[in-house]
């Protein structure tokens, strides 16, 4: 029974677990994801790689084993994230080796993930860009012509990830709602030079369309009258010569780059922008539930564990409640 499954899926318990994961991959896993959940499998998978589990044989894989692949990515320093991910990659491709019939162990049930402060690094504070600097970089962004500073101001007052920015078309842009609807996102694999716009955001909850702030809406009116096309189907944040091409996220970084500099700021990344939106609509008195979804959150948790810096320092203000 078992070689008959191994001939009609082409794996066997003899397979290394490098040869049997490429094949679930590119076989399997490929047209039945994403594109961008694609390329994180493929990014994981790689790193597996470089340990020697990945010379097991399938039918040789043990819980011990597993578990000091993850010891082993510990001590290296990597991320609880990463760990994490690399726990998932492996625990799906056995589950799907169960599911087929092939005689294997459930090896990923019992293994222990290391609590986040015992990785390389836990979780970073949430930075952000106070209302000072926000003050100083602003004004410098507005009177930039570059497409990256337009789109550092959009983030910042909507709360847009970088590649739902870069996506952006005019069709998007609810004029008489003086709304967004974000339902793409830019993709940039690590396996290519290009980026492509995937048609869908990044979760269910990603997709949403959000209100525009006063500063926003005028900055895009002012970005469309020097569009290069007006299309409903062209990007916002579009090169030069052609306005169905991003600018890509080197553009945008640089772009930002430049008007920090100017503005006398550091360069904190780009999902700085984002980060000062949540913290600012937080200090103007948006519940949780709101951020969440202007943020695009698949659950308030996300948006609870990420911001509990801010929502910790209502604690006076709890205490009235059961004072």
């Amino acid at each position: 029974m078992n070689e008959a499954i191994a001939r009609s899926i082409g794996i066997s318990l003899n397979t290394t677990l490098k040869d049997g994961m490429e094949v679930w991959l590119y076989r399997f896993k490929k047209n039945g994801v994403k594109q961008a959940t694609f390329e994180r499998l493929t990014v994981s998978y790689r790193l597996t790689l470089q340990y020697s589990i990945a010379c097991m044989r399938i039918m040789e894989l043990t819980t011990i084993d597993v578990q000091d692949y993850i010891n082993a990515l510990q001590r290296d320093s990597y991320s609880y994230s990463t760990i994490r991910k690399q726990y998932n990659l492996i625990s799906a491709f056995v589950k799907f080796l169960i599911g087929e019939g092939l005689a294997v162990r459930p090896s990923y049930i019992n293994v222990t993930l290391p609590i986040e402060e015992n990785t390389g690094y836990s979780k970073r504070d949430v930075v952000t860009y106070d209302k000072m600097e926000q003050m100083k970089l602003v004004p410098v962004a507005e009177r930039s012509n570059k497409p990256g500073a337009k789109a550092a101001i959009l983030m910042l007052e909507s709360g847009m990830r970088t590649g739902e920015a870069l996506a952006l078309s005019w069709g998007d842009v609810l004029w008489d709602r003086r709304a967004i609807r974000i339902h793409k996102t830019l993709v940039h694999p690590a396996s290519t030079r290009r980026g492509f716009i995937q048609d869908s955001p990044k979760s269910r909850t990603s997709d949403r369309t959000v209100p525009l702030s006063r500063r926003a809406y005028a900055m895009l009116e002012e970005w469309f009258e020097r569009a290069p096309s007006k299309g409903k189907d062209a990007l916002v944040f579009c090169r030069p010569d052609d306005p169905n091409k991003s600018i890509g996220y080197n553009a945008l970084r640089n772009h930002v780059m430049e008007i920090c500099a100017e503005a006398g700021l550091d360069y904190r990344g780009m999902h700085v922008f984002r980060r000062t939106f949540a913290t600012n609509c937080y200090y103007k008195g948006c519940e949780i539930k709101k951020l969440s979804k202007l943020l695009g959150h698949a659950s308030v948790t996300i948006t609870y564990n990420t911001y509990i810096h801010l929502y910790g320092d209502a604690l006076e203000e709890l205490r009235s409640i059961i004072d």
